[in-house]
């Protein structure tokens, strides 16, 4: 923000002439500086990794199956519990329900 920019926004904060509630007309913008950002985070974080590429894109992919793992198992789960006898009574009484 240059100087003339600055000096206009608190010209009109002062003479409370600005609405902070305004929607910005750049929202697109910011998410795309934002995700530029966070990847250039992530670029940097990895050249100054205090471990080796190797090492970290092994760790990194011992994680996401993990993660993939835990997932699965809570699917199943959920799923288990929906196949139960009272949890299908319930959802054709709420089917019911919704269609009358």
């Amino acid at each position: 923000m240059d100087s003339k920019k600055l000096a206009r926004f608190l010209r009109a904060v002062l003479a409370r002439d600005f609405n902070f509630e305004a929607p910005s007309h750049r929202t697109s913008s910011s998410v795309a500086l934002f995700v530029a950002g966070l990847g250039a985070g992530v670029l940097v974080g990895m050249l100054f990794a205090p471990v080796s590429g190797e090492k970290l894109r092994s760790d990194l992919g011992d994680r996401a199956r993990e993660g993939f793992e835990a997932a699965k198992s809570k699917t199943s789960r959920v799923v288990a519990q929906a196949r139960r006898p009272g949890a299908q009574a319930g959802v054709s009484t709420v089917n019911e329900e919704s269609a009358s």
